[in-house]
């Protein structure tokens, strides 16, 4: 009897072994190919780990801030999209970006993010001289504005956030593409108090808001710039042009705004 119940306790525990090793085959194989929902690996938080928590904050922030803009002329048949910047200022909500991409007037203007359609309020203000644009929307719950003047540099902070070689990011469309999140690095300054940014950027980025390293809003891109060759003119799409944001008057968002 002794025998038989030590055979059979036997028998119990192979059977328990093979089962549990079943079990965990199962398992491993279960783990290895199930795969993320499309929503959870495209998700905008879903940055990348090798950066501080510092610079993954700007990344997301640069993303849940971006829109995209389209102008039209109907009856000439004209339309050109570019990148702007959401932002909440006193209040009110607005998209700052370049002068360029505007063609028609506010009605023809419109905000687009995740296939929906927003509509320009009012142009706060145009100026074409320094190339930006403010425009005066209602708020758009699908994103999250930056705060103006919060999220400007102050103070001493300029000279650090257009330092030679200081990291920088921004999001944008090129070629209507995106939202594309690309990084860069301060490179120097041109006469007219341009920056310069080794990146990348092509039609549909401008405007784009550049941030620096901690988050703060610097300045926008506005274009790439162009060399001559033995070969004409060449575009150098990794030699991105910023205009500072101190260049922009803010005060129009309180003194415009409806």
């Amino acid at each position: 009897m002794l025998a038989f119940l030590k055979k059979h306790a036997r028998i119990v525990m192979r059977v328990a072994a093979s089962t549990l090793f079943f079990l965990f085959v199962f398992y491993s194989v279960y783990s290895q190919y199930s795969i993320p929902s499309k929503k959870e690996i495209q998700n905008n938080k879903n940055v990348s780990s090798f950066y501080n928590t510092s610079y993954r904050s700007t990344i997301k922030k640069s993303r849940l801030s971006t829109v995209q803009i389209i102008s039209m002329v109907p009856e000439e048949g004209l339309i050109s999209a570019f990148t702007g910047t959401y932002f909440e200022a006193y209040g009110d909500f607005f998209v700052v970006s370049v002068a360029h991409g505007i063609h028609g007037p506010c009605e023809y203007t419109k905000i687009v993010f995740d296939d929906k359609l927003y509509s320009c309020k009012k142009y706060i203000y145009v100026d074409t001289h320094v190339d930006y644009s403010i425009i005066q929307i209602d708020e758009i719950l699908e994103r999250k504005p930056i705060k103006i003047p919060r999220d400007l540099p102050k103070n001493k902070q300029w000279i650090k956030s257009y330092s030679i070689l200081n990291k920088v990011v921004y999001t944008g469309y090129p070629n209507t593409l995106g939202p594309l999140t690309i990084s860069g690095e301060i490179a120097g300054f041109s006469p007219s108090q341009h920056a310069y940014m080794i990146s990348y950027a092509w039609q549909g980025s401008s405007g784009s808001g550049v941030f620096d390293h901690s988050g703060k809003y610097i300045g926008y891109v506005v274009a790439i710039d162009v060399g001559q060759t033995e070969l004409g003119l060449q575009i150098l799409q990794d030699v991105v042009l910023i205009v500072p944001a101190f260049n922009i008057d803010w005060t129009k968002v309180i003194t415009e705004a409806e």
